[in-house]
């Protein structure tokens, strides 16, 4: 038995602060229910200010981003759910439509975990449609944030992005939030774009919530499994 299955069940506690990256790493999850609590601006801006030092493409910084808070982030919650019922999303770059065997396997069973902490069977067509549109009210999170570019979305580029999205991750952790990274917010890029008066060469590349964990909620404190190292990390010494 492998790592992804003894530890399918584990739950993990989403209180408090980090006190060192290690913790954050083994303790952040995605949280898919966030506390009304407004998130202090000094917080907001430490967060997401502290975590422009993370690395990029010869220090290209291709990110900018547009945060969401107060009236602003439920108008812009109220015209994403609008778009997501119409469907028709047109991101602005193809998401994967084609996945290893074993990812998709994890995929799944992430799906079917999830459905099954949130109560929601799988056949029920109706609830997971209502769970998805939960994505475009940020999971009821205060604050969300958008993160642009106007550089082409290239892999690399996608790699820096994802850098920026991580440290944002790890010190919302180290600072008592949580967060939800979500491809879901950048579905409907021209949504974003007119509400927050972006020009066209901002493309969206994702979204996060971000907020305090209700800490009474199953879903919160389900902690998504990993592949053992043996699996995924390989270490060779020397060469035939």
């Amino acid at each position: 038995m492998n790592t992804f299955e003894t530890q399918a069940t584990d739950f993990v506690s989403i209180e408090g602060f980090a006190s060192t990256v290690t913790e954050a790493i083994h303790s952040r999850h995605s949280i898919r229910e966030f506390l009304p609590t407004e998130v202090p601006e000094p917080v907001i801006y430490k967060v997401f200010g502290e975590a422009l030092r993370a690395a990029s493409w010869k220090n290209s910084q291709p990110w900018e981003v547009h945060i969401v808070a107060g009236a602003a982030r439920t108008e812009l919650s109220r015209r994403l759910i609008d778009a997501a019922k119409a469907g028709d999303s047109k991101p602005d770059t193809a998401w994967p439509a084609q996945s290893p065997a074993d990812a998709k396997r994890r995929m799944f069973d992430l799906g079917m975990k999830i459905y099954g902490v949130a109560g929601i069977d799988r056949k029920d067509k109706e609830a997971r449609d209502a769970f998805m549109l939960r994505n475009f009210a940020f999971f009821e999170a205060p604050v969300a944030a958008f993160i642009t570019t106007r550089f082409d979305l290239n892999f690399y580029v996608g790699l820096d992005i994802g850098c920026y999205l991580n440290t944002v991750m790890l010190l919302a952790r180290e600072n008592g939030l949580g967060t939800c990274p979500q491809a879901a917010l950048s579905a409907f890029p021209d949504v974003v774009r007119n509400s927050l008066k972006l020009t066209a060469e901002h493309k969206v590349a994702c979204g996060i919530s971000l907020g305090f964990p209700k800490p009474d909620s199953q879903l919160n404190r389900f902690h998504t499994p990993r592949e053992s190292s043996e699996d995924l990390i390989h270490l060779i010494k020397t060469l035939p």
